[in-house]
């Protein structure tokens, strides 16, 4: 048996629930879930993959020593994006964050099992560099494509002017100081977590 999962960065407690009070501000706009503490989990994801059971122990123990050997990271937020009814704060990729993401996903890949459903469906219309990601690793925002970000939250429908409600996007900026593997929702959320590990301490 298969699930789909995700594995992340997720923010320091300050970030956190600065993302979980712009969620619940996004309520009124009627939402598909609402981040919160212990459920729907902010976070900013490295690597969507379709993963065994049976294999979810190795994946932790790859996971660990990734962890240990690799910094927190302080990431700026750049802009607001409002695309197929998600709400998401995008970061500014850096050195760091882009070796973490290969890293990740060079440890991982073997490991996965096919592709996940959904990217199944995307693969269908992918073309270039897309779909060579989607060949290579199951999964598309990779290297040049890769897009870190937080989803505040995912609306019923398109709401042209719900990002001005947001305030300035500095606000999102912040410490990202653990990497964690999650099960997957409908809508690209956390909904269970399967393990978390620390980064190491900026010096």
């Amino acid at each position: 048996m298969s699930i789909s999962c995700d594995v992340v960065i997720l923010p320091n407690e300050k970030l956190a629930q600065a993302a979980i009070r712009a969620s619940q501000g996004l309520e009124q706009y009627s939402s598909l879930f609402t981040l919160k503490e212990g459920f729907y989990f902010p976070h900013a994801s490295l690597y969507m993959l379709e993963l065994e059971l049976d294999d979810l122990e190795q994946v932790k123990t790859l996971l660990d020593s990734i962890a240990a050997s690799t910094s927190k990271l302080e990431l700026q937020a750049i802009r607001y994006d409002h695309t197929q009814c998600f709400v998401d704060a995008e970061y500014q990729r850096t050195t760091a964050l882009d070796t973490l993401q290969l890293t990740v996903i060079d440890a991982l890949n073997p490991v996965r099992h096919g592709m996940r459903e959904k990217d199944k469906v995307r693969m269908l219309e992918a073309s270039g560099l897309a779909l060579q990601n989607f060949k290579d690793y199951g999964y598309k925002p990779v290297g040049e494509l890769f897009r870190p970000h937080v989803t505040f939250t995912r609306l019923t429908s398109e709401q042209p002017g719900v990002l001005s409600t947001l305030g300035e996007i500095n606000q999102y900026g912040g410490i990202f100081i653990k990497i964690g593997l999650f099960e997957m929702g409908d809508n690209g959320n956390c909904v269970r977590k399967l393990g978390e590990w620390d980064l190491k301490d900026i010096k």
